[in-house]
């Protein structure tokens, strides 16, 4: 029994080492299980059916125009000034919105017009707090915003003529 004393006080500096790494090692080993999968998966779609069933007939309607971006960033479209005061709480306010489609110039992508379809959601009165917010954000931007109701069918020409009268 003395020897197993003297083994483990003469050689201390050994056995701290060795419990240290096995720690190390245990911890790592739990970190690396916990973070092999994260919490993702993947939409079923970009867009909603009607979302869907509209951009079909506005990619009709706008030709080669411009080009057509679906379910953007409002905060990716407009920047908050420098030197605001409460440039942060502006910027959270757009961060988590988004337009339905966006057109730009096919040549420069430089944004044209923001395109929103209004259901039935539209009506409920946060909906049109935020919708009202979103109005007088791209006007403040400079941006025209096209509102088009949904409905079951869209008619390309009817599109473009809207879009023709927005710009």
């Amino acid at each position: 029994m003395e020897f197993f004393f003297d083994v483990l006080i003469g050689f201390w500096p050994f056995w701290v080492g060795l419990v240290v790494v096995v720690a190390v090692l245990l911890l790592l080993r739990m970190y690396s299980i916990g973070q092999k999968r994260l919490p993702y998966v993947p939409r079923e779609r970009l867009v909603t059916k009607t979302e869907l069933r509209f951009y079909k007939s506005l990619h009709k309607a706008v030709l080669d125009d411009w080009q057509i971006f679906a379910m953007v960033r409002i905060a990716d479209i407009l920047r908050v000034e420098k030197g605001v005061k409460n440039r942060r709480g502006w910027l959270n306010k757009i961060l988590a919105k988004h337009i339905d489609f966006v057109l730009c110039d096919p040549n420069t992508l430089e944004i044209v017009m923001g395109i929103e379809l209004d259901d039935r959601s539209h009506q409920r009165a946060d909906r049109i707090e935020r919708d009202e917010f979103v109005n007088s954000a791209f006007e403040s931007a400079g941006i025209p915003l096209l509102r088009v109701p949904t409905r079951p069918k869209y008619l390309s020409r009817e599109i473009r003529e809207l879009i023709d009268d927005a710009l």
